[in-house]
């Protein structure tokens, strides 16, 4: 799945959603619909540095795994 593949492209390292769609082979308007599917989901995060948004995986605390039944 696409889904996948994103998320394992991000998993290493942040990364931009230019340089997802080209690891990735997915279409850049396809990749930033799935990046932000997945942000709503709470898998991913982003965050910007010098002026670029790049995207995580999203970093679990123990107060949302203690909640997430709830």
């Amino acid at each position: 799945m696409k889904h996948e593949k994103i998320l394992n492209t991000v998993k290493t390292k942040e990364k931009t959603a230019e340089e997802i769609a080209h690891e990735t082979k997915i279409t850049l308007a396809q990749t930033k619909r799935l990046l932000l599917r997945l942000l709503a989901q709470g898998k991913i995060e982003s965050l910007e540095k010098d002026g670029k948004l790049f995207w995580k995986i999203k970093e679990k605390n123990k107060t949302e795994e203690r909640f997430k039944y709830l």
